[in-house]
């Protein structure tokens, strides 16, 4: 079963560098919004899903087809007490590059009980020797 959620979550989201919606409600402080008229990205997601023990990060950039080159996904996995305000990386996941206008990352980890979780993506959209750069948040699930 884990393993079906996770091939379903990899193709929806990487045929076409379609969206996937987060599985928690994110609110204005746990999530920051996808960029608006950004030189090279048209858009991103950024996600968490919890099943079985393992939590599913998820990253995925669109960039303007043409325009963006390559595009590299940072995924860090971060957690924190429900009595607490402070998120702390996990784990954090190996940068992953991709040589067209999109792309999308995934990772998967083994979580414990009693802390929410949630991705945090850096995300970095090339033009040629340009870039821009910046880092987004999915909502935070309980687990």
């Amino acid at each position: 079963m884990k393993r079906l959620l996770s091939l379903a979550l990899c193709l929806v989201l990487s045929f076409g560098c379609m969206t996937l919606v987060s599985a928690a409600t994110p609110t204005e402080a746990e999530t920051a919004p996808s960029p608006q008229r950004m030189a090279y990205t048209s858009h991103t997601q950024t996600a968490i899903s919890i099943s079985g023990g393992k939590a599913i990060c998820v990253g995925s950039l669109t960039g303007y087809k043409g325009i963006t080159t390559k595009v590299e996904i940072t995924l860090t996995l971060q957690r924190k007490l429900a009595s607490s305000n402070t998120w702390s990386d996990y784990y954090n996941h190996p940068k992953q590059t991709f040589n067209d206008y999109c792309g999308t990352a995934t990772c998967t980890k083994d979580i414990v009980s009693g802390y929410q979780y949630r991705t945090k993506a850096l995300y970095t959209a090339y033009a040629g020797s340009n870039y821009e750069t910046f880092t987004e948040y999915s909502g935070a699930l309980s687990y």
